[in-house]
């Protein structure tokens, strides 16, 4: 990316906080408004509000009309979209500099004055298009067991609660609701702005100060919960031609200072060809065609998942192996060779994202959100190698000490499998 400056931050009178990198010999800029909303602060019965909104926003404001909304960014000729998470929604774009004010006074529109008066149609036209998205998980085993797996670990807990919404949630939710949580959840002392590229620190803070002047200010972020987690087992009977598994163990939080541990141990148990149960599960018996890993981090919670697909034939090889495989990591049979081969492999893989104005924005806004001040591109490195072969048997005896939770879909019945989760013995 050429020579880059320091990130810089500032916090407006009512909050807003912002950061950005100047990266002087790009010719565009990465910008995202972040909102810290979504499925974590909703409830089953309003549960893809946060989802509904994103999609709404971009349907015309006070000022704008749909259609204007489409020509500005269609003229602005980059790409900007919005996306929900648990724990955030997003409004982001990728545009020339020389565009910036332009789309800094459009996305303070977007979250100031959207859900205009006369809006019903849109609102009906983006229900069923959503509802239309949640149906589409169905079609996709891999996401559906993913999601049936955050419900039975979560528990009772929002976090277990999809992004998209629920079917029943969705269609009845009123204009009225939504216009609330909207104006509830996208105010100005939770917004944290983030910029890449050839920017202006000062330049951007002015426009953003003015952009955003409609926004309220809004209350606090609530306190929230932290999530009890519970091992057990659920099934979803489907004609299908594989069982779809998907495993869930307790992970760390995104502000844990373990979360880089989890990161390698992930690498080292699922992520690539050389990985462990790639090697045993797939590469050395055939029993699936795709078996990985994934750490998931939260605010103060987080999950170290398994995902396998897996032949009928080859459901109870499969999972014993699974099972081998795991429990060899919770008792530290991990390598000082596998751990060295990890760092290796998350040191590239981060050295190659921040050469990315789009992933360092996305970085230096999570780090906001979490409010930890270190925005220098070397510690991400540093905490790579500071993880000792100590540090990652000590994260895998404590995170794999009782039963993961094991949800399944497909051709199998639920009394085949173990009824609490997936054990390992003592």
């Amino acid at each position: 990316m050429g020579s880059i400056d320091q990130p810089r931050c500032s916090t407006l009178d009512r909050g807003v906080r912002i950061v950005t990198e100047s990266v002087p010999t790009a010719e565009s800029v990465c910008l995202g408004f972040y909102y810290p909303t979504g499925s974590r602060y909703e409830s089953e019965a309003n549960n893809g509000i946060s989802h509904f909104i994103e999609h709404l926003v971009f349907r015309g404001t006070r000022q704008r009309s749909t259609d204007d909304v489409n020509r500005q960014i269609d003229r602005l000729g980059g790409v900007s979209n919005a996306y929900t998470g648990k724990e955030t929604l997003c409004l982001h774009t990728r545009v020339l500099a020389e565009d910036l004010e332009e789309v800094v006074d459009l996305f303070g529109d977007l979250s100031a004055d959207a859900l205009p008066p006369g809006i019903d149609d849109e609102v009906e036209r983006e229900r069923e298009v959503i509802l239309s998205e949640i149906s589409s998980v169905e079609d996709s085993p891999e996401d559906r067991v993913g999601d049936l797996c955050d419900r039975i670990f979560f528990r009772d807990h929002p976090l277990a609660l999809p992004v998209a919404g629920s079917i029943a949630a969705v269609s009845s939710l009123t204009l009225d609701q939504i216009r609330a949580y909207y104006r509830a959840q996208l105010v100005a002392n939770r917004l944290v702005v983030a910029a890449v590229g050839k920017v202006d620190h000062g330049q951007i803070v002015e426009w953003i100060e003015r952009a955003v002047a409609p926004v309220p200010t809004g209350e606090p972020l609530p306190l929230q919960l932290k999530p009890v987690y519970g091992a057990s087992t659920e099934v979803l009977e489907r004609d299908l031609e594989q069982v779809h598994l998907c495993l869930c163990s307790p992970g760390v939080s995104r502000s844990d200072p373990r979360y880089t541990a989890a990161e390698l141990l992930s690498v080292i148990v699922g992520e690539g060809y050389s990985s462990r149960l790639f090697r045993e599960v797939r590469d050395r018996r055939g029993l699936a065609y795709s078996i990985y890993t994934a750490t998931h981090g939260y605010l103060d919670a987080g999950s170290f998942n398994i995902y396998a697909g897996v032949a009928p034939q080859k459901l109870d090889q499969a999972i014993e192996v699974i099972q081998e495989v795991m429990q060899g990591v919770r008792d530290g049979d991990l390598t000082a060779e596998e751990l060295g081969s990890a760092q290796h492999h998350l040191r590239v893989g981060t050295r190659l994202s921040q050469e990315s104005t789009e992933a360092r924005q996305g970085y230096l806004a999570e780090q906001l959100l979490l409010n930890d001040e270190r925005l220098d591109r070397a510690h991400q490195l540093k905490d790579i190698d500071l993880v000792t072969l100590g540090d990652l048997r000590d994260l895998a005896a404590e995170l794999l000490a009782g039963p993961m939770t094991l949800a399944a879909m497909g051709p199998v019945m639920a009394s085949h499998l173990p009824a609490d989760g997936l054990e390992f013995a003592a």
